[in-house]
């Protein structure tokens, strides 16, 4: 199988201070179903930190479930709250699914700046 979409995103510094390590969170493989006639196959994954931990970053990972990797697409990768990341991919191959997995950064931070762009 072939990795179709990747995307991580990390945490900027001075954001949060960590206290320990930074450890990524592995959230559960979902199957991306096949297209149905004109409608993509779609799928959502999360991955959580643990409680008293506190998301600084993550990504993921779609796999293509034939060679066609450019039916296989991932259409959102962000944080939902402080504590899960989120993921949405699609599919458009009718033949075969295809797989999503979500990843979270997590660690036990000290303090956590709220930035807002100007």
């Amino acid at each position: 199988m072939a990795a179709a979409a990747v995307a991580m995103v990390f945490g900027t510094a001075g954001l949060a201070q960590a206290n320990s390590d930074l450890h990524i969170v592995q959230g559960a493989e979902v199957t991306i179903p096949p297209a149905t006639g004109s409608f993509a196959g779609n799928a959502a994954a999360t991955a959580t930190c643990p409680a008293g931990e506190t998301l600084t970053g993550g990504g993921a990972n779609v796999t293509a479930g034939n060679s066609y990797t450019q039916n296989y697409q991932l259409a959102s990768s962000l944080p939902n709250g402080n504590q899960q990341w989120w993921a949405y991919a699609t599919n458009m191959d009718p033949n075969a699914p295809g797989k999503l997995r979500a990843y979270a950064i997590c660690a036990k931070v000290s303090n956590v700046d709220v930035v807002t762009a100007p």
